[in-house]
């Protein structure tokens, strides 16, 4: 169960008690302390009963009742028939029935020359007619909503309404910021390092409030440390191309001057300083769409790109088995080069852990709520915990993938931070026949583009 709801319903059950059971109570020692003969008002309201009664008969007392609600401050009067109905219609309360019952207005079971005490005063009719008068505490009203004899239910509802009312308060209060730095946790520990909580929950003065700052400040903290790893990359990326390419010119005027002995040596000179200087290339990439907050918009033909990138690995890769199955889904808007290195990536990673004489399938195809590209291999597979960690940097599977394959674990990071800008997403999983099927989403807008 959410907190929420915990608190709303621990303090609503206690509230609706304490209520409930202050409004009893009250009305005990209300009834109890009630006396139908001493207060005052009491002769002046049997009076005017009684001339009504005589000026017009019942229908009079009637119209009096109605234009007199209240006769008295806080009380209330009920007149009584021989037949024991109330002339407006209402419901004595439990105090004034058993009142009633104890003075019937039949008495044969008392002698002749016994007169009781009359709690209660009679009136009488043109007709004959007896009407008692009894007297009743008023009952309080809200706004009119609490009327005789609802009186009871009335105040439970509101108690109930008043009880779950301040609840809800109560719990809002205490579980909005809960909530709110569970969501920023969770957008900071997904790569949002400009998450924050912000006001008003950081101007609180209570533990919610302390914690609010802290994870501010942590954030803070974070982001820096990563900003200040990113700048480094970047500046040893960049400081590395310059030694490079003169790396590059010097292997040129050795290979002019050099032997046929020493030709091969500077060739594998020549092929490891290619490799670095495309590792530098990867690196500033990476560096460079980890510091974007969104990727350039173009139109893009994802049926095309991927066609184009299908045809340039089969001329590259001519003993590989490539099978391209497209299929027709929205023009993408975004940022076509970073939207081709991403794929391409992951169709050459397929094709360097594959045999020559294994198949790579390359699927596009769309369910109206997402675009999805699907690269299978035949390969090892991956261990089931490193199948998202393969999208980050420089990370390497050993058990599983072949240690002397060509790249540096950078690539797949790529391709995870370029959906990552498009809204999309990067999976892995292993296939149960054997290999890795990687998964490349984009999400699809309402008005059908991607």
């Amino acid at each position: 169960m959410r907190l929420f709801w915990k608190i709303f319903v621990t303090f609503g059950v206690a509230m609706t008690l304490t209520l409930v059971g202050a409004v009893i109570v009250s009305s005990e020692l209300a009834d109890q302390a009630f006396d139908q003969l001493n207060f005052e008002g009491r002769d002046r309201i049997i009076q005017e009963a009684a001339e009504a009664l005589e000026q017009g008969g019942e229908w009079r007392l009637r119209l009096w009742m109605l234009r007199n609600p209240r006769p008295a401050p806080g009380m209330a009067l009920l007149v009584i028939d021989e037949r024991g109905n109330e002339l407006l219609g209402r419901r004595p309360p439990p105090s004034v029935a058993k009142l009633l019952e104890q003075e019937s207005f039949n008495r044969f079971d008392r002698p002749r020359n016994i007169r009781p005490m009359q709690l209660t005063p009679e009136i009488f009719g043109d007709d004959g007619q007896e009407y008692r008068l009894v007297f009743a505490r008023a009952p309080v009203t809200f706004f009119g909503i609490l009327t005789w004899p609802g009186t009871q239910v009335a105040v439970l509802t509101i108690a109930l309404i008043a009880a779950a009312l301040t609840s809800l308060l109560l719990a809002s209060y205490v579980s909005a910021p809960i909530v709110k730095l569970q969501k920023a946790t969770r957008e900071l520990a997904a790569g949002a390092l400009e998450t924050r909580v912000g006001a008003p929950i950081n101007r609180r003065r209570d533990e919610t409030g302390r914690l609010a700052r802290d994870f501010d400040a942590m954030a803070e903290r974070l982001q820096a440390l990563v900003m200040d790893k990113e700048a480094l990359l970047r500046d040893v990326s960049h400081e590395f191309r310059s030694p490079l390419a003169r790396i590059h010119v010097a292997l040129a005027l050795a290979e002019r001057n050099a032997g046929d002995a020493a030709k091969a040596h500077l060739e594998r000179i020549e092929q490891e300083t290619e490799k670095l200087n495309a590792l530098v290339e990867q690196v500033m990439t990476l560096t460079r769409l980890r510091t974007d907050a969104a990727p350039r918009r173009e139109p893009v033909v994802l049926d095309e790109l991927i066609q184009e990138i299908v045809d340039d690995a089969r001329f590259e890769h001519s003993s590989a088995t490539i099978a391209y199955s497209p299929a027709r889904v929205p023009t993408i808007l975004g940022d076509r080069a970073g939207l081709r290195s991403a794929i391409e990536n992951v169709l050459r990673n397929a094709l360097s852990h594959t045999g020559p004489e294994q198949r790579v399938d390359v699927r596009l195809d769309s369910d109206g709520n997402e675009i999805a590209v699907h690269v299978l291999d035949n390969g090892p597979g991956v261990p089931p915990e490193a199948t998202q960690r393969i999208f980050e940097p420089f990370f390497r599977v050993d058990p599983s993938r072949d240690h002397q394959a060509e790249g540096k674990g950078i690539g797949l990071a790529i391709t995870a931070r370029v959906m990552e800008l498009h809204g999309g997403r990067a999976g892995a999983r292993n296939r149960p026949e054997g290999g890795l099927h990687v998964e490349l989403a984009l999400p699809i807008r309402p008005d059908g583009a991607a």
